[in-house]
């Protein structure tokens, strides 16, 4: 009798254990699914206003020539928009960290010498894989020396097609000088490589460069150059022959391929602002290449990018994009969403470092195309990930970072810093930050999409470096 009641007692233990156990498998496929959902399908308690919000803009903003066949990949990224996991809204703290080291990297040393400090950029920092390297305790002391520096001589520069001067400061440091143009709310429409350079975008497209870790942008800043008398005593001839007094204001049109008498640059008074550009040094020996998806840049024409679905497979058969050979491919591809997120639709070439380096990184050099029009999405700028579904996977991994709103906010933090240093209004407006928030959203559906529809989803996300 006993024998059987603790028999009984056992068996009752086993079944309670047998159905604890299948209870907590059951919550945690629950959990996981509701984990997996889209963050439309969530709650209306979990999903908030501007999150929807977000969402719908996302869908919305997307554009893309009808002729082309992204067409197609938008309506799909729409799609993958709607049931993106809820991790892409919420905000990874982890950023938090990778902000306060870079603010770190922004203080003034004290008492450095300008003339030992300025050298190390020019002897020690470029190098073909990276312009900024991972750790420079030296970038803000740099950066204040650039905007501080005595101007010794001013002349036009001696590249591309709109308005610059190529300066020349103490110990002779040289840099390019982009003019300001517009205002900082300023929306250009039409094509997306409409308008003049924004020189604003120069120095954004710097910081940015360094939230994503693609340190290949070279050192920017603000600077506001007095026209009358910092630059007409030191211009060459051939500059100080385009300027004049319109007034009160000092004007200058300049020497280039599309610069007239007829449109002028003028200061407000003496005072020019502008994005001062730090030149590279002559070792690195930048060359120039053709882009592959290069833009035809004619209305009723389109690349074969374009119109070909499988136009990857042929630039990747090409020896110098193969995957196997180096990570140019993949570098393009990182551009692709650096441009993307700062709405740069006019990268027709790229340069990289040829001086006997192995496998040198594609340079984000000249991106004042940028910052155009916050309410528009121009996804064939995104055409290499979205093609060839690849990316590097320490760019993945940074993107991730910066889930649920935080790139926007580590961007105006590092960006506010500039401002203040340079003594200038914000340089970037709360919609293009906000646009970049969107803009995230889609490249995570972009990954999304690829991971799950290439046959081979391990090899879509890949690192060569």
């Amino acid at each position: 009798m006993i024998g059987r009641r603790c028999a009984l007692i056992a068996l009752g233990g086993l079944l309670i254990l047998v159905l604890s156990v299948n209870v907590y498998f059951i919550r945690m496929i629950v959990e996981s699914s509701s984990h997996k959902t889209s963050s439309k399908g969530m709650p209306i308690s979990q999903l908030k206003p501007e999150q929807e919000q977000l969402i719908f803009q996302a869908e919305q903003n997307l554009q893309v020539s009808q002729k082309s066949v992204a067409k197609d990949m938008v309506k799909k990224i729409r799609e993958e928009i709607q049931i993106l996991p809820s991790k892409y809204f919420m905000q990874n703290t982890s950023y938090a960290i990778v902000l306060e080291r870079l603010l770190t990297e922004l203080r003034i040393m004290p008492n450095a010498v300008q003339k030992n400090i300025w050298s190390i950029p020019n002897s020690n920092w470029p190098d073909a894989h990276q312009l900024i390297p991972p750790v420079a305790p030296e970038l803000g002391t740099i950066l204040d020396i650039l905007r501080k520096s005595k101007v010794m001589r001013a002349d036009n520069a001696p590249l591309g097609t709109q308005l610059k001067l190529m300066l020349t400061l103490e110990h002779g440091t040289k840099a390019m000088f982009k003019p300001q143009w517009y205002s900082r709310d300023a929306i250009i429409r039409g094509p997306v490589y409409h308008g003049k350079d924004r020189h604003n975008a120069e120095v954004v497209a710097f910081y940015l460069s360094s939230l994503l870790a693609l340190r290949r942008v070279p050192l920017t800043v603000i600077r506001k150059l007095d026209l009358r008398n910092e630059i007409r005593p030191r211009a060459t001839p051939e500059l100080y022959a385009t300027m004049y007094q319109d007034g009160n204001d000092t004007c200058l049109y300049g020497v280039c391929h599309y610069c007239s008498p007829a449109d002028p640059v003028c200061g407000v008074g003496d005072i020019l602002e502008g994005a001062l550009i730090s030149w590279l040094p002559r070792y690195l020996r930048l060359v120039k290449h053709r882009h592959p998806w290069q833009r035809t840049y004619k209305k009723n024409k389109l690349a074969m990018w374009e119109t070909d679905d499988n136009y990857c497979e042929k630039v990747k058969d090409t020896k110098a994009y193969s995957p196997q050979s180096s990570s140019r491919l993949l570098d393009l591809i990182d551009t692709a969403i650096f441009d993307f997120l700062m709405d740069n639709g006019d990268r027709h070439h790229y340069e990289l470092a040829q001086n006997n380096f192995h496998n040198p990184a594609v340079l984000l050099i000249d991106n004042g195309k940028s910052l155009g029009n916050p309410d528009v999405d121009h996804f064939d700028i995104l055409a290499p990930l979205y093609q060839c579904c690849m990316i590097h996977k320490t760019t993945w991994d940074r993107l991730k970072l910066f889930s649920g709103g935080s790139l926007s906010i580590a961007l105006a933090r590092l960006v506010a810093h500039e401002s203040l240093m340079a003594g200038v209004q914000p340089l970037v407006t709360e919609a293009h930050l906000s646009a970049m928030d969107r803009r995230l959203l889609t490249i995570y559906a972009v990954v999304e999409y690829c991971l799950k529809n290439k046959k081979y989803a391990s090899n879509v996300i890949l690192d060569h470096r």
